[in-house]
């Protein structure tokens, strides 16, 4: 892409989660005291995909959303830094802080150009369904590799391939029909796009769980768990639960929403 076209890009992104930041904030219920991979779906307490955690570690989030991860995070005493495009939700992250009394430094900027800038190491950099929103998430996966320290832990949650399927719901006339999931090609999902009239301005993008694993290993990092987690029976005690949802929960019980790798830099 060129300059011209990267920098619209970065506008468009800002734009949208800017004017959808309040209405994200109302209708979905992230919370605070686990830390979350996605919607629907178990968190830590469950999953414990997390590397041992010490106080005084350096973590990182990128598209931090309201940052209720990072706040997680720095309760269990690590130094935690948060990454948004969105001006508002960073402001909505600000305020999670404050209402929690924990103490986050906040950066407002894209993540591509984030991790351009950063000079300094972390024991842990976390994304959970941001990179899916990125340009090039290979060349993000890279940097996040570089910031790391040896040792340290990369968790990156996205949207699973799958959850890019079309939707068939069985009408309940015809008992050879079963709701599923059609897949017309795995390796190149479509892509989710978000809309304003006529004007694409976000893209939600899927990849084969084979190239997340292709993009880690050539960053020389040493994937050391994947997962694929089930929704919760109705979602009902996972820690980021929406209205919006719950409307695919049909889809959410046969297909996976959510694909998460842990990985680590033992260079």
């Amino acid at each position: 892409m060129s300059k011209n076209a990267i920098a619209e890009f970065f506008d468009l992104q800002q734009e949208y989660w800017d004017k959808l930041a309040d209405t994200y904030h109302k209708l979905n219920r992230i919370s605070v005291d686990d830390f979350h991979y996605g919607p629907m779906i178990p968190g830590e307490s469950e999953l414990k995909l997390l590397p041992p955690l010490k106080k005084k570690q350096k973590a990182l989030e990128l598209g931090c959303g309201g940052a209720q991860n990072s706040i997680w995070l720095a309760r269990q005493g690590l130094t935690c830094m948060a990454i948004d495009v969105s001006g508002a939700q960073i402001e909505h992250a600000r305020v999670n802080a404050r209402e929690t009394q924990t103490k986050i430094r906040f950066s407002k900027q894209p993540i591509e150009r984030a991790v351009r800038l950063i000079k300094e190491k972390f024991d842990l950099i976390h994304t959970s369904h941001a990179l899916q929103f990125v340009i090039d998430p290979e060349q993000i996966i890279g940097s996040m590799a570089r910031l790391l320290n040896r040792g340290g832990t990369v968790v990156i949650s996205t949207v699973h391939p799958l959850f890019h399927g079309k939707w068939i719901d069985d009408d309940g006339n015809d008992s050879r029909r079963k709701s599923g999931v059609l897949v017309s090609d795995y390796f190149a999902p479509p892509d989710d796009l978000r809309h304003e009239g006529r004007q694409i301005i976000a893209r939600s993008r899927a990849y084969a769980v084979s190239q997340w694993f292709e993009w880690l290993r050539a960053a020389n990092l040493e994937v050391t768990a994947l997962a694929e987690p089930r929704v919760e029976e109705e979602g009902l005690n996972a820690p980021y639960i929406s209205r919006a949802w719950k409307q695919h929960l049909p889809m959410l019980r046969v297909v996976p929403g959510t694909l998460i790798f842990v990985a680590r830099n033992a260079r």
